[in-house]
């Protein structure tokens, strides 16, 4: 509880916080009071470091001691001799005041009373709000990385405890709350194929996160003691909510699926290079349950090329240098169906290799398990049925709308052709086959992929007997 300012200082107390007060604020950094005896804090010394408070009309939420209905505000002028008890009345030559951002003679003042107890709030050198619990002080801050409207009063943290970090990274997670967010969601995502995945599939991502770390630390500048100047750490700050907010999206949207006593989960691999400077994160599939599985697994990795990287092949990456530009290598995988006749997945591609502009692909894999081999079109459909017509003309309808939908040209019956031809251009899930058409450019901008999904009951009479898709 801090003491009172100079008497006759403050305005009369009102139900609601001037305007430089309201609304939410988060607590960014907790100390030991320069006056008091120094030592490492840990969670149960500091509660409050990274919480959300909100002052309200007539309530302050957030969590205990602070939260307060029935609360009342004022304002004013405090002395720097008069400020938390008087404690800095000695610092003749303002060095505690110094470390605490307090170095003007005088400062405004917030105070907040709730029934019996009293807290001041003062307005530091930076515009935050420095407060006195116990013998800790915290630094509360206006939020950074996110409209303060998109969250509430209470925890906004990361998944770790916030007295304990060490790194300019840790301690810049601690004090942003997107990043904050992007951490949490990336340690639930952790958690999450831990739990789901098999111990050895597991060890592939802990190997993975762990050179991650390292590698979005160091090309974000954030394994280096923190800079002093703001802009700097904004700089790493931005960067890591990038690497965070993406590597929480990827390991967010993987899955495990099951059929029968079959299992199929994601494997990584994870690797970065200096010269240029690349990173390449590559997810597959794994299959466990039976012999099933070895072919399988043996087909993927020849399909894939996993004893190589993709950053090696030099006519993806032939750049030598690309100045301060960061290539990537990204593959995961979507599976669309799963079952005990057969696996069909969508392998995608997302690089980076110095261009304008990012190289998207896209690869269907579909294996016969009872079989154990791929399936090919020739598995698929008789040979003594005209599919490709009808095939054509359904793809070619459906682009038509696609494009003019998108203003662009139509696509000529060769190209569409090409495509069906494939079949690693075909997905086939349990109620419907998906065509991917790959287009080059649109008005001159990259192009990518376009799905036509055709119903199975619509391609029946074109389908073997004994087609493993039906």
């Amino acid at each position: 509880m801090a003491s009172p300012a100079l008497a006759g200082s403050m305005m009369p107390a009102g139900k609601s916080p001037e305007a430089g007060l309201a609304g939410i604020w988060r607590v960014i950094e907790a100390k030991p009071a320069p006056w008091a005896k120094p030592r490492r804090l840990s969670k149960r010394d500091a509660p409050l470091l990274a919480y959300a408070i909100e002052f309200a009309a007539n309530e302050v939420k957030g969590p205990a001691p602070l939260a307060c209905p029935g609360a009342t505000y004022s304002s004013g002028v405090t002395y720097r001799s008069e400020a938390f008890g008087g404690k800095l009345a000695h610092d003749k030559d303002g060095a505690l005041a110094k470390t605490l951002d307090l170095e003007s003679s005088q400062f405004t003042t917030f105070r907040v009373t709730c029934g019996a107890v009293t807290r001041d709030f003062y307005v530091d050198d930076y515009a935050n709000l420095v407060m006195l619990e116990g013998d800790v002080v915290y630094t509360l801050e206006r939020p950074t990385g996110m409209d303060p409207a998109q969250y509430a009063a209470g925890y906004s943290g990361p998944s770790f405890d916030c007295t304990q970090a060490k790194t300019t990274g840790e301690k810049l997670i601690c004090r942003d709350a997107a990043l904050s967010a992007s951490d949490r969601k990336l340690g639930e995502a952790y958690a999450a194929l831990e739990k789901s995945v098999s111990p050895d599939s597991f060890a592939t991502f802990r190997a993975g996160q762990r050179a991650w770390l390292a590698y979005a630390s160091k090309s974000c500048g954030a394994d280096v003691p923190s800079p002093a100047s703001i802009a700097d750490r904004n700089n790493i700050t931005d960067c890591l909510r990038t690497e965070y907010a993406d590597r929480a999206e990827l390991l967010g949207d993987l899955r495990v699926a099951t059929a029968g006593a079959l299992t199929l989960e994601p494997r990584m691999r994870f690797r970065t290079r200096a010269k240029p400077p690349t990173e390449e994160s590559d997810v597959y599939p794994r299959l466990r349950g039976g012999a099933a599985a070895t072919a399988f697994n043996a087909f993927v990795g020849k399909a894939l090329a996993l004893g190589k990287w993709r950053m090696d092949d030099r006519r993806l990456f032939w750049l030598d240098a690309v100045g301060d530009m960061r290539l990537t290598a990204r593959r995961t995988y979507t599976v669309v169906r799963f079952d005990s006749r057969i696996v069909s997945l969508q392998v995608a591609t997302r690089d980076f290799t110095g261009g304008n502009h990012d190289i998207l692909g896209l690869q269907a894999v579909t294996w016969d398990l009872v079989k154990g081999r791929a399936v090919t079109l020739d598995d698929v459909f008789a040979k003594d049925k005209d599919w490709k017509t009808f095939v054509l003309g359904v793809c070619r309808d459906d682009l038509h709308q696609q494009m003019s939908e998108r203003d662009a040209p139509n696509l000529d019956d060769a190209e569409i052709a090409a495509a069906i031809a494939a079949s690693s251009q075909w997905l086939w899930g349990p109620e419907h086959a998906t065509v991917v058409v790959p287009i080059d450019t649109i008005g001159g901008l990259p192009g990518g992929e376009f799905d036509v999904d055709i119903p199975l009951k619509d391609l029946a009479p074109y389908l073997k007997a004994d087609a493993p898709v039906r």
